[in-house]
């Protein structure tokens, strides 16, 4: 799985300014210090979605929805945050690092053999539990009321 760091996620939402990313899906007025459109999430026809250039955070005061960009660009775009990260990095172009899948199989690899070990534990316990000839005292103990 991608981890990227908290660092690198900060310096991609900076590098994208929440207004200019917005105004590339909805019409932005500004309106004293903030901008004002139509909610790309639901239908409207008065605008109740601002968006604050200060603070870099949306909301819509009609359906509720808000956040930061890397939050608008997943939703409009029906992305999940591996690939909003992609496209805003790319479009402010920051390289994303490489990820070291040698590492990444070995983790995967150390993931396996413990849910193949926990399957086996499970199966043996499960297996004794409803042997007939050992498990009755087995059911008697868990039975019991203390």
């Amino acid at each position: 799985m991608v981890r990227y760091s908290d660092e690198l996620i900060d310096e991609i939402r900076s590098r994208n300014d929440i207004v200019d990313v917005i105004s590339q899906y909805v019409v932005l007025k500004r309106s004293g210090r903030n901008f004002f459109g139509l909610c790309p999430f639901h239908k409207e026809k008065s605008p109740s979605f601002c968006v604050s250039a200060d603070k870099q955070i949306f909301h819509c005061f009609g359906c509720g929805v808000g956040g930061n960009v890397i939050h608008f660009v997943s939703k409009v775009e029906n992305l999940n945050f591996k690939e909003t990260i992609e496209m805003l990095a790319d479009r402010s172009g920051i390289e994303l690092p490489v990820i070291n899948s040698e590492g990444d199989d070995k983790i995967a690899m150390l993931k396996s053999k413990i849910y193949e070990i926990n399957q086996i534990t499970a199966e043996f316990y499960h297996n004794n539990l409803y042997n007939s000839a050992i498990a009755k005292p087995a059911q008697d103990y868990v039975k019991k009321e203390n």
